[in-house]
Parts: C-alpha cells; sequence; structure tokens
C-alpha cells in the first residue's frame, strides 16, 4: 500500500491568473449548453421568467465548482458538488417534470408564478449558503480548527483495509438480511459497517493518488465497489448500492482532475434501469409474504433488472421511453414541493417556527442510554402528513426538503438563517478534515458528506441529527491504525522546528513577527 497522502497529480496546487481566465470558457460553454439544452427539451412550455429565474440557480450552483477548478485547489470538491445538487432539483425539474404535485394521491396543478417564487428563494437560500461558507473559510477559529489529518503508514494502512473491508462487509450483509438491526446497537453495527466506505476510499486513492499502478489493487478495488454495489441492492435502497460507485468517482476525478463522463453517463443509465424495478423489488421483498435469501434476492433484481432495461432501452414507442425517463427523474425534483410549500405557508399553514429542528436539543444521546430516543425521520414524516404529501401510516418517506423545511419553520428569513448555519458547519468540516495533507481525515469527510449530496431532500435533522457523533467515533476507530492525529506537512514541520528553536533559545519568541 502506498504510505503517501499527497496527490502527485502535476499543478495540482497551481493558483494563476492565467488558470483563472482558462476556465471561464468553459463556465460560459457548460450554460450556454443548459440554456439551449432546456429551450428545447421542457415537458411542457415553461414562461419565460420562470425559464431566466431556472437559469440563474443552475448558474450560480455552479460557481463554486468553476472557482475549485480555476484555483487548482487540493481538497475534495463536495462542498462544490452539494452546492451543485441543488441546481438538479431544484432547476433541472421545471423542465423535466410536468408542472404538478401529488397530493394525497391526486395529481395537482402548480401556478407557474408559485414556480417562480420558490426559485427566487433558492436562489437566495444557494447565495446564503455560498457567502455564508466563504466567509467562514476566513475566520480565525474556523481557519484554526483541530486538524483531523490521520496519516496511516503502509503497514497500518493494510491493517485497517483489511479489517474494514472483511469486518465491514461481513457486518453490512448480516444487516442486510435483518440479522444485526437489534434495537439500539443497530446504530453501533451500522457505524463499523460503514467502515467499508471509508476503506473504499483509501484504497480508490492509493490506486488513483500517483505512484505506480499495482493490478492487483486496482482489482481489490473494483471487487469491493461491485460486492458492495450487490449488497446494497438486496436492501432495496438504491442509494445503498450506489454510494459505492459515487466515490469511486469521486476519488478518481479528485486524484486525476479529470471528470469520468463515460462513467457518469453510465451511472446515470444503470439508475434510469434501477429506479422503475426497485418498486416491484420492494413489493415482493419487504411487503410479499414469503421470505427471500440473499440469493433470490440477487436472483430477482436480475430478471427485473433485465425487465426494466427492455422497457427503457427496448420500447418500440418513444414516448414510453420519455415517461420512463420522466418518472425516474422525479425522485430528485424538489421546486415544485417548494413551489407548493410557500404558496399555503403562512396563509393555510402556520410557521412551524423551529419544531422541525428540536432533534437537534438531544441528539448527542447516545441511543445506548436512550433506547426510546425520537427518531431523526419524526420531522420528515410530520411534515409529509402535514402538507398532505401523504397519509398517517404509508410508508413511502415524500421529504420537502431543507430548503422548503427552512422557509416551512421561518419563512425568508429561515432560508437565510439555516442555509448560512449550514455554510458554517460545511466551512468547519472542510477546514478540520478536507486538507491539503489530510488522509483517514479526507476518507471520513467523504465518506459522511457524500450521503449530502441526494440528503438535502430529506430533513435537516436527519442529515445533521448524528453528523458529529459519525465523524467523531470514525476519527477515533481509524486514529488506532493512524500514526497521529495531524500530518507532517510543511507547515506543521516549519512550525515544528520554530518552536524547538525557541526551547533552546535560538530564536525569541518575537521574532517570526519581525521578520514579516
Amino acid at each position: 500500500m502506498q504510505s503517501s497522502s499527497r496527490l502527485t497529480t502535476p499543478g495540482l496546487g497551481a493558483e494563476t491568473k492565467g488558470k483563472n481566465r482558462s476556465v471561464m470558457p468553459f463556465y460560459v460553454l457548460a450554460l450556454l449548453v443548459y440554456g439551449l439544452l432546456f429551450s428545447f427539451w421542457q415537458y411542457e412550455r415553461v414562461p419565460v421568467k420562470v425559464h431566466a429565474a431556472a437559469f440563474l440557480v443552475a448558474a450560480t450552483a455552479l460557481i463554486p465548482l468553476a472557482r475549485w477548478y480555476a484555483q487548482g485547489s487540493k481538497e475534495v470538491p463536495i462542498f462544490e458538488l452539494i452546492v451543485l445538487s441543488y441546481a438538479a432539483q431544484f432547476s433541472v425539474p421545471v423542465y423535466t417534470q410536468p408542472n404538478l404535485l401529488v397530493i394525497l394521491n391526486r395529481p395537482t396543478p402548480l401556478a407557474w408564478d408559485d414556480v417562480f417564487a420558490a426559485l427566487l428563494y433558492a436562489e437566495l437560500g444557494i447565495v446564503s449558503l455560498m457567502i455564508a461558507y466563504s466567509i467562514a473559510a476566513r475566520l480565525p477559529f474556523v481557519r484554526h480548527a483541530p486538524k483531523l489529518d490521520l496519516p496511516l503508514n503502509s503497514e497500518h494502512r493494510s491493517t485497517y483495509l483489511v479489517l474494514a473491508l472483511l469486518g465491514g462487509g461481513f457486518i453490512t450483509l448480516l444487516q442486510t438480511m435483518g440479522i444485526l438491526n437489534i434495537g439500539s446497537l443497530g446504530s453501533i453495527f451500522a457505524l463499523l459497517s460503514r467502515q467499508m466506505n471509508v476503506a473504499l476510499i483509501l484504497l480508490a486513492y492509493d490506486v488513483y493518488g500517483g505512484g505506480e499502478r499495482r493490478p492487483g489493487l486496482l482489482f481489490l478495488l473494483y471487487g469491493t465497489v461491485v460486492a458492495s454495489f450487490i449488497v446494497g441492492l438486496t436492501t432495496g435502497l438504491l442509494e445503498n448500492a450506489l454510494i459505492p460507485l459515487a466515490l469511486l468517482l469521486a476519488v478518481r476525478w479528485h486524484a486525476t482532475r479529470r471528470f469520468p463522463w463515460v462513467l457518469v453517463s453510465l451511472g446515470i443509465l444503470l439508475y434510469l434501469i434501477l429506479n422503475p424495478a426497485k418498486f416491484t423489488y420492494r413489493e415482493e421483498v419487504w411487503y410479499g409474504d414469503r421470505t427471500y435469501g440473499f440469493g433470490e434476492r440477487v436472483d430477482l433484481w436480475g430478471n427485473l433488472v433485465a425487465e426494466s432495461a427492455t422497457n427503457l432501452l427496448g420500447a418500440d414507442d418513444r414516448s414510453k421511453t420519455e415517461q420512463n425517463i420522466t418518472e425516474s427523474l422525479a425522485r430528485f425534483d424538489l421546486i415544485h414541493k417548494f413551489a407548493y410549500v410557500q404558496k399555503i405557508t403562512p396563509e393555510i399553514k402556520p410557521f412551524y417556527l423551529g419544531q422541525t429542528y428540536t432533534y437537534f436539543l438531544y441528539a448527542w444521546v447516545p441511543r445506548v442510554f436512550w433506547p426510546d430516543k425520537p427518531l431523526a425521520s419524526e420531522a420528515n414524516e410530520a411534515i409529509d402528513i402535514n402538507y398532505r404529501l401523504k397519509l398517517p401510516g404509508q410508508s413511502s418517506t415524500i421529504g420537502i426538503g431543507q430548503l422548503p423545511e427552512a422557509y416551512a419553520n421561518f419563512g425568508v428569513v429561515g432560508i437565510v438563517l439555516v442555509m448560512g448555519l449550514q455554510g458554517l458547519i460545511f466551512a468547519l468540516l472542510d477546514s478540520s478534515l478536507n486538507g491539503p495533507d489530510s488522509d483517514g481525515g479526507r476518507a471520513i469527510y467523504l465518506s459522511v458528506m457524500i450521503y449530502f449530496l441526494n440528503g438535502i431532500g430529506s430533513s435537516a435533522a436527519i442529515l445533521f441529527g448524528a453528523l458529529l457523533q459519525q465523524i467523531l467515533v470514525n476519527a477515533v476507530i481509524l486514529r488506532v491504525f493512524a500514526t497521529g492525529w495531524r500530518s507532517p506537512g510543511p507547515e506543521l514541520e516549519s512550525e515544528r522546528r520554530l518552536s524547538g528553536r525557541r526551547r533552546r533559545g535560538q530564536l525569541p519568541r518575537y521574532s517570526r513577527y519581525n521578520h514579516r
């Protein structure tokens, strides 16, 4: 295993004006393609002002990623992708989905003016998130937050990878079959099983992070991804299956600085095939009369995937294919939910005034000490029922998204405050875990933050409720195998040498300021 955590991609740290200028044509080209594409691909005719507002949301959300490329940043661009995911779920659905919302199983048309207002609120939320993140990154207490680099040498790295891949994989398999989901212990086993994702990230950086690419490591990496994908599928939750693929693509992109267009395109096609099949799978495995073993679940998925692929790719009727794509993309539609929420709040539904955030008052209490602690998902459930998106007792989860949730609590002020607070949290996590010399810390950061790309459609309690606990426990586990909390990067080595010279009396304490 490679012991170094530093990427060797040429020119990774360059920050020149030339680079800043070179990104602008690609940014403009991307927006031009986006505008032209959705000027012609519209489920129904979109009014000009709504089209302009949706384009503005996409243009704003693309800025952080453009800056990441322009500055040649070494950090994993997770925050940049989280911001971009707002465009995917608040701008794109304006064009790909009908202008309606299913309320109590009845399709209810929405007014375009309400969609326009929701887009402006979404723009406000995205800008608030970006500004807060940018300001927070410059604050002293964020810049000097404790660093969790967690560097691993070759021997300890190999030991952790073996234990995490085998142990985490075995626990995940048992959880899939419902064997280890035992009350409060279920959360502990879930945390241990997620060590597999951390190990997958470390392994991917060994393969793509520079140096000689050994065939054995490459085989182990892709074998782990395939195995995790299959086990994830058997849970019936596509997120569990696709997260390993997303982690692989994120590391490869970050390490090589080349966006994997082909693999991403194949991933999108895979989702379009899997999404229709998951509903039949859940009816059979979750709600059916018989119990399926692991092999039977895999066989069932094989049959359903073949049928779904035929319906999507082999359909004679083009409209049927387009309908399948539209239904699959509906999973990421948050803008129409936002339009509905802001329309009836507070005229019909009063503001929640923070009720959906009460989970944070006791989220820090371990479930081991409070087995009956309310679930983080209760806020999601309450909003779904209160806004008539589903009936009480329905097992499905709708989720209006964190932006509409902020509005449902405090209106426009809530959008600014909640999104600003998220920007501060993201900046803190980035400063502590996502440094240029981070190793294990970067793996923890990526393994946790990857869920935010899709998680903006859930409640804040679900996504942030156990965030700190997850990071701390992961850090403690990985510290057993790491050589220290911080990596001996150039800055830290300079500080150590300077401190040593002071102790030996070779340098006055004020000298570093005199030499500025």
